[in-house]
């Protein structure tokens, strides 16, 4: 029993002095050291492309022929309750007294716009991200294993710039066939009766460039997750300075807004167009990244580096307008703590 007892102090006493050895050991290098690592992250190169802004569509669908409803930005000429007897009708009506043409003829117009794409950076966006690695085996003098990472990046990407379109403009001429036009704003009826116009219309149709001016915003609300897996070199430097390298798989999931308020001008009138809608979608890619780590003792280190981040496109549409988050050169450096057990 005493031996037992003895045997117990001195296998105790061992233990004790060798502790700081074998904690020690496993800093210069063991097979089997665990990391976990918080860090805050500086993304840049975040981009978001923003198209079919500003699109207004205001050209008649009609034909240009009688016997139809016509539908303009500054009036209409649509049927009658005669049917348009004799090719005429009294349910007309317009805005402006500038319409009225000196050959006779009452002028309407409709414009459509195909809108316009803007680019731009959300730099720098500010994010977190942790992280646990496990050594499997040594290089070396370094040492090698697998590492886990989640980040997380909270996106906010703006666009308020003026934007210019394309536009395509209509316009139909309808012969007053001899009457004087009743003064501006004038609107007839499908009753009737009234002052009638020929419903015939000649149509001219032109194409302006940057003909529609486009004001408003486009926003791009993203929280931005990432997932990394891959293989790391962790190859020491000089005493307590280490080099790690790493690389793998990186998966990013989107939980995205997009909205827009814009107005469109152009020479036959303005439009507005307001919208908002939420999508999550994912992506797949691949990350490469470095960084130097500095020992401040043996369960803990300090580190500071750079990643680069491939995970494509994320596209997301609401009511014909379109935003493209643009994840394929994302750049970010990190800081943060690492704790080894």
């Amino acid at each position: 029993m005493h031996s037992h007892l003895r045997l117990l102090r001195v296998s105790a006493a061992v233990i004790a002095a060798l502790a700081p050895c074998v904690v020690r050991g496993q800093s210069e290098g063991s097979s089997d050291w665990n990391h976990f690592g918080v860090d805050f992250r500086l993304g840049l190169n975040l981009k978001a492309k923003f198209s079919n802004a500003g699109v207004f569509a205001g050209q008649p669908a009609s034909p240009a022929s009688g016997a139809v409803d016509h539908t303009y930005s500054d009036g209409f000429v649509r049927l009658d309750s005669s049917g348009d007897r004799g090719g005429l009708t009294w349910n007309w009506g317009y805005q402006n007294s500038s319409q009225v043409s000196g050959s006779g003829t009452l002028l309407f117009h409709a414009a459509s716009s195909d809108g316009a794409s803007s680019a731009v950076n959300d730099d720098p966006r500010l994010g977190l991200e942790v992280n646990y690695a496990r050594d499997l085996g040594r290089v070396g003098s370094g040492r090698w294993g697998v590492k886990a990472a989640l980040g997380f990046t909270d996106l906010k990407i703006r666009d308020t710039q003026p934007l210019s379109g394309n536009v395509t403009l209509v316009t139909d001429a309808y012969p007053l066939g001899g009457i004087t036009a009743p003064q501006a704003p004038y609107a007839g009826s499908f009753s009737g009766p009234g002052p009638a116009i020929g419903d015939d219309p000649t149509r001219t149709v032109s194409t302006l460039a940057g003909g529609a001016l486009i004001t408003g915003s486009r926003q791009l609300d993203v929280w931005l997750y990432d997932f990394r897996f891959g293989p790391y070199l962790t190859l020491p430097l000089v005493q307590r300075l280490a080099l790690q390298v790493g690389g793998g798989l990186a998966v990013g999931v989107a939980d995205s807004t997009f909205s827009f308020a814009e107005t469109t001008s152009t020479p036959a009138g303005s439009g507005q167009s307001i919208g908002s809608g939420n999508r999550t979608g994912s992506m797949i890619g691949f990350y490469g990244e470095a960084a130097l780590a500095y020992e401040l003792m043996a369960s803990a280190s300090i580190f500071g580096g750079g990643q680069f981040q491939y995970l494509g496109e994320f596209n997301q549409n609401v009511a014909g307008h379109a935003a493209q988050l643009d994840l394929r050169h994302s750049i970010y450096f990190v800081a943060g703590v690492q704790l080894h057990f």
